[in-house]
């Protein structure tokens, strides 16, 4: 499948995995949407420094865990470029809180941003690639997966666990039209690891087999990858320097 000449709509891509993930599609000569919920600035610096290589994109702000944004998103999205052809669900935060303490809101929070902001704008996808050839590739985590969830981030993980699971059921229900895969990433060196002390990325690495960060271009290519194989449906591709592998 070739990209260049596509509509590739990456949600939360003002910034870190989603900011490499829409520059690798402009590169590909793909139309790209940037879109934040709340991070305008860095959007449209992005839309910026991508026309400024010769590419393509337009940003849209919208909050795609609230179900009339996505419908407002993607209506703007045709009308300015035509029906989407390839959806990056990227849009996702955590936010460490103890079981304990964990509110209801937390939860609806969680869910709603990594878990229902996926579903909603996978349904509104699927309509506007009615009749058409399409992809989906969908955003996880390591902390996914069976028994490496963080309890510090316990919605979090639990919603990207939801996401694996959809993923794989979506892909059986839309296909043989539609593909559906997703990207686990593990550690990737985005501005968020500025934030975190030495000690802890010292204690990540030590759980890691490669002993490395994967840096966001190396992520971006993933995505890539699963937009161009024509032939991968239900995948979840782990990119994590092995560390769901466990060190004995």
């Amino acid at each position: 499948m070739t990209l260049a000449g596509q509509v590739a709509l990456v949600t939360g891509s003002s910034r870190g995995i989603g900011r490499a993930v829409a520059s690798a599609f402009a590169a590909k000569g793909s139309s790209v949407v940037v879109n934040s919920r709340s991070d305008r600035s860095g959007g449209e610096a992005l839309v910026e420094e991508i026309i400024g290589r010769g590419g393509r994109a337009v940003y849209h702000q919208a909050d795609v865990s609230v179900a009339a944004d996505v419908e407002t998103l993607f209506d703007k999205i045709e009308n300015d470029l035509g029906p989407v052809d390839v959806l990056v669900n990227n849009a996702g935060r955590t936010e460490s809180m103890a079981f304990a303490d964990a509110t209801p809101e937390h939860w609806e929070n969680m869910l709603g941003t990594n878990l229902m902001s996926t579903v909603l704008c996978s349904k509104r996808a699927e309509v506007s690639m009615h009749g058409r050839a399409g992809t989906i590739i969908n955003t996880s985590s390591v902390r996914g997966f069976d028994a490496n969830g963080r309890e510090a981030i316990l919605a979090y993980s639990a919603a990207k666990a939801a996401v694996n699971n959809f993923t794989r059921t979506l892909a059986k229900q839309l296909s043989p039209r539609i593909r559906v895969n997703a990207v686990a990433p593990g550690f990737v060196a985005t501005s968020y690891m500025d934030r975190v002390s030495e000690e802890q990325k010292q204690q990540w690495l030590d759980l890691i087999p490669l002993q490395r960060f994967i840096t966001p271009d190396e992520i971006a290519s993933v995505y890539i990858f699963l937009a161009e194989a024509a032939f991968l449906t239900g995948t979840i591709v782990n990119a994590d320097a092995g560390f769901t592998l466990g060190r004995g």
